[in-house]
């Protein structure tokens, strides 16, 4: 159950959360249909709005459905998702998102500036004079721990040490985000960044973080909104 106020969802969004036994109200999501949600067919690309909505009512219950799905298997499916479906996770999280997302990167480039001060992740990402991209301003967000003005990129002495330093002092829901982040901007592996680091959170257990400390909105919008990068 969530404890924020909600907007409630269009018509679409209903379709969707229908096909998996959950609803939203003024205040909270809930499943109202749990033969559905246990045992119902979700197709892949709806797998992160039905593990989001469970996870929302009840990790347990969502760890249960999808005992093998991880926190970075949710953020690397965004690209696979449609219009509809990012709404719809958005809805279960309590944010308010306006298509369209993808080939319109000016609201995800200030909103990713707008998570990365308001939850301090200065000392993980920078920004850069070389635009790389269209327009939106996460094309000039890198991680920190190279020389990003070049051609060759060269790796900062240490500083990818330090960077796994201070990520590892960071608590739960700072990790969180920032590996959102680094996921959305490299969508495939890493060998540079989140090595011998906290990452391996079940899908679950990073949504109950989020929630119960406030921050599941702003995570929901920036999964929404991700327009590629």
């Amino acid at each position: 159950m969530s404890n924020f106020m909600l907007k409630p969802p269009s018509a679409e969004v209903m379709k969707i959360l229908d096909g998996l036994g959950l609803a939203i109200g003024s205040r909270q999501v809930e499943i109202t249909d749990f033969k559905q949600a246990e045992a119902g067919y979700v197709h892949h690309s709806t797998v992160p709005v039905a593990l989001v909505g469970y996870a929302v009512v009840s990790p347990t219950f969502a760890r249960g459905r999808f005992p093998k799905y991880s926190f970075i298997d949710l953020i690397q499916k965004r690209p696979s998702m449609d219009e509809s479906e990012a709404i719809a996770l958005s809805a279960v999280c309590g944010a308010d998102v306006t298509p369209p997302f993808w080939g319109n990167p000016v609201p995800f480039g200030k909103h990713l500036w707008d998570v990365i001060g308001r939850y301090d992740l200065g000392a993980f990402f920078e920004r850069v004079e070389r635009r790389y991209g269209g327009e939106g301003d996460h094309y000039l967000m890198r991680p920190r721990g190279f020389l990003w003005d070049g051609h060759e990129q060269m790796e900062i002495t240490g500083a990818l040490q330090q960077w796994r330093r201070d990520y590892k002092a960071l608590p739960p829901v700072r990790q969180l985000m920032v590996a959102s982040v680094l996921q959305l901007y490299r969508q495939g592996p890493d060998a540079h960044w989140m090595v011998r680091v906290p990452k391996n959170w079940h899908a679950a257990e990073g949504i109950e973080i989020l929630r119960d400390q406030g921050a599941l909105r702003d995570w929901g919008k920036l999964y929404a909104t991700y327009p590629g990068w």
